[in-house]
């Protein structure tokens, strides 16, 4: 056997030591690729298991939160409306008021005006009776003498 055939006896040696060291860390990480994906497949079966009552109430939480918002919503609504019909019949109510005290102004003007001319004509028939005393004092100073 030559020099060459050593080398080519060894250099195939090598290579298949190194293809047989390949194949035994292959062998190797598919093993640990196992163990991984049966712990990744607990860890899915676990969290799948936990998260699942977590989602119903989450689901269950959205759902009421919407409830909850239509009904504020609806109230809300409702009490823009009560406001607006308040305001409305406020309106008419100040409305109706203010032509009310329009005409009791007025019914105090006629009134007014009528006292004032009832204390005008007092007042003249009270200066007439005055005058009529007093001529009727002087008349009778003048005929029955006592005046003097």
């Amino acid at each position: 056997m030559g020099w060459t055939d050593v080398v080519t006896a060894l250099a195939v040696t090598v290579i298949a030591l190194l293809l047989l060291a390949i194949v035994v860390s292959m062998l190797t990480m598919i093993r640990e690729s196992r163990s991984l994906m049966n712990a990744l497949e607990r860890l899915t079966r676990m969290l799948e298991e936990e998260a699942r009552p977590t989602l119903e109430s989450a689901r269950t939480l959205v759902t009421d939160t919407a409830a909850v918002v239509t009904t504020v919503r609806d109230e809300i609504n409702a009490l823009a409306k009560t406001s607006k019909s308040v305001r409305e019949r406020v309106g008419d109510l100040a409305d109706g008021v203010e032509d009310r005290l329009q005409d009791i102004e007025a019914l105090v003007d006629v009134v007014y005006e009528e006292v004032e001319e009832t204390a005008l004509d007092v007042a003249a028939a009270l200066r007439t009776t005055r005058r009529s005393i007093s001529i009727g004092r002087a008349m009778k100073r003048a005929f029955l003498g006592r005046g003097r």
